[in-house]
């Protein structure tokens, strides 16, 4: 997940997997088909003295990434870090919206004062080498 603000309505800040899951969208499902069938395919064209055995093991492997894919995606839109209308009529937003600030200087957004801070490393003071 990103570091920083979302830039969408929180329907939840820590969803669990069950929730992430209920909140699946047609689309998530769609796009972990043809990827669990793209790699099925591609270790068929791929592994030419074993290519069914290379297959299953591509698909596998496959349904493993589309399966991290739906959770991350799912669970982002939750989260507020992508588009999530959808979830916001189902569920409805979190009651602790976070705020939205511009890009300002200080701890968070910190301005370059050069090679190193002085609070990193603090300027010499000659006077106590007399």
């Amino acid at each position: 997940m990103p570091y920083g603000d979302p830039k969408f309505t929180v329907v939840n800040p820590s969803p669990d997997v069950d929730q992430t899951i209920r909140s699946l969208r047609t689309s998530d499902y769609l796009a972990a088909t043809f990827m669990t069938g793209a790699s099925w395919s591609y270790g068929y064209v791929v592994g030419k003295p074993t290519r069914m055995a290379t297959a299953s093991t591509a698909m596998a492997l496959g349904m493993t990434c589309a399966g991290m894919m739906l959770l991350q995606n799912g669970r982002a839109r939750l989260r507020g870090y992508r588009e999530n209308e959808k979830e916001v009529k189902k569920y409805g937003a979190w009651p602790v919206q976070p705020e939205i600030k511009a890009n300002q200087p200080g701890e968070r957004f910190p301005i370059a004062t050069g090679l190193t801070s002085p609070s990193v490393k603090p300027p010499l003071n000659w006077r106590n080498y007399d």
